[in-house]
């Protein structure tokens, strides 16, 4: 009797005809992201969201958050020990990585399963992400585009008088910052151990992986370069040291995990409007000022990337859980918000985030950003999304993506080898005069002609066809 009755449970749920939990079985899906670590109130967090996925799938949900600072460290241990997973975030400094070591599941034989799914995702973004032929992870559908902008407290440069019109590079900040640092700011630029990346997203790797080489994206020659010995990068290298030197950015930068939230200035990607600060009197917009971009490419696409473990027991109940994130709004706002309630409510059709119990998982790293529901604080949010994706300027790189085959255990040394300086680099700790050749000659040593060489003649033969 159980037997027959379990059949016909079955039969229903395959025709959609009673809900999931009523079988009385789920199937957990562990999913490890980034953000600001775990949420203080994970557990009845899970609980609602494993009442509505249960219902809607039979599926229940393990979430890690891992903070900025300990992302690298936590996630190398998870995949380099064998630790059980379903789904991880991955960029493009992971992916190719990821797809090497054989940590992925090639889903595109799953894609025609969950066709909502498939459908939703443009197909210029299934193109871009596709390696040798096969589909490793789903792109996240957000800012499309990499733009970065200049984010000021507008109340800080309200009280000191500062004017930051006509700001659009990093020169144009120094005094700027020495007003600030005369108004009794102690770092204007506080900085964590990653520094001032964003300088370096002008220039498109192809798929190196690894930002020390590629091509300028508006350069039509498209001529493959030593990033950090172009006069460009060179010559930020030195404003930072400058910087450092003058105090402006903080001592402990090149060891700092993470910078913290609410600084006077930082540099962040996204779009006009996507960035507050929380005040006395209630949440105010940051002033933003365009630094780089929009600028579009195969690397902007994956950004942002969720794959799915190439050993997980159940694919397709997996694949069904990511169709579901990124097409129902209530999912994806409990996973974008948090807890109803507690770090949100909804008021007049909008999302009103609880600024005393800010929820840490980062919204760029999990799934569609056009089925959320706008906030309070950001109700403008797709018109901001759409600014960046409609405005965006194509890498002359666009369509090509590196066949790693012959080059995978160079790039694998590249990559330790900057991971090395990195640091000191681009926090401006170190005197670039000095650093740069240092690294510089220890990457050449490990294959960087090498790999140089081969990234353009691949590149030469793509564009040739």
């Amino acid at each position: 009797m159980k037997k027959l009755l379990s059949l016909a449970l079955a039969l229903l749920m395959v025709a959609g005809l009673v809900p999931y939990a009523l079988a009385g079985e789920t199937t957990p899906v562990r999913w490890v992201s980034l953000g600001g670590g775990m949420p203080e109130n994970y557990d009845s967090w899970k609980a609602k969201v494993d009442a509505y996925t249960t219902e809607k799938l039979g599926v229940t949900l393990d979430a890690e958050v891992l903070s900025w600072g300990a992302y690298g460290d936590r996630r190398n241990a998870i995949i380099n020990g064998g630790e059980y997973f379903d789904i991880i975030f991955t960029d493009g400094g992971s992916y190719a990585a990821d797809i090497s070591k054989g940590v992925l599941l090639d889903i595109k034989p799953l894609l025609d399963k969950v066709p909502e799914l498939k459908a939703v995702v443009p197909a210029s973004f299934w193109d871009a992400i596709t390696v040798d032929g096969k589909i490793y992870a789903v792109p996240t559908l957000k800012d499309s585009a990499l733009a970065h902008f200049f984010v000021f407290d507008p109340v800080m440069l309200k009280d000191l008088e500062i004017d930051v019109s006509g700001v659009k590079t990093l020169a144009d900040l120094d005094p700027i910052f020495k007003k600030m640092k005369e108004g009794g700011i102690e770092s204007p630029f506080k900085l964590a151990k990653g520094g001032a990346y964003h300088m370096l997203d002008v220039y498109d790797g192809g798929g190196i992986g690894v930002p020390v080489m590629g091509v300028r994206y508006d350069d039509p020659e498209r001529k493959v370069v030593s990033v950090f010995e172009t006069d460009e990068i060179r010559a930020n290298l030195e404003l930072l040291h400058k910087w450092y030197n003058e105090g402006i950015i903080n001592a402990d930068a090149a060891t700092l995990a993470e910078a913290g939230s609410e600084l006077p200035f930082y540099v962040a990607q996204g779009w006009a409007g996507a960035w507050t600060y929380t005040k006395a009197d209630g949440v105010v917009t940051g002033t933003t000022v365009p630094f780089i971009g929009p600028i579009s490419s195969a690397g902007t696409i994956m950004g942002s990337m969720n794959g799915v473990y190439a050993g997980t027991r159940n694919p397709e109940k997996v694949m069904e859980f990511l169709q579901l994130v990124n097409t129902d709004t209530k999912l994806r706002d409990m996973i974008c918000y948090g807890e109803e309630g507690v770090n949100f409510e909804y008021v007049d059709g909008l999302v009103q985030q609880n600024v005393e119990k800010p929820w840490p998982w980062a919204r760029y790293t999990q799934g569609n950003h056009a089925i959320l529901t706008p906030t309070t604080a950001n109700p403008d949010l797709f018109d901001g999304i759409a600014w960046v994706n409609d405005n965006a300027v194509p890498s002359v790189l666009m369509g090509f993506n590196l066949d790693r085959s012959k080059i995978e255990d160079e790039l694998t040394q590249i990559k330790a080898v900057y991971e090395k300086y990195l640091s000191e680099l681009i926090t401006g700790t170190a005197d670039p005069a000095e650093i740069v050749p240092a690294m510089m000659d220890e990457l050449k040593s490990v294959g960087f002609d090498t790999v140089m060489a081969e990234l353009q003649s691949q590149i030469d033969a793509f564009f040739a066809k």
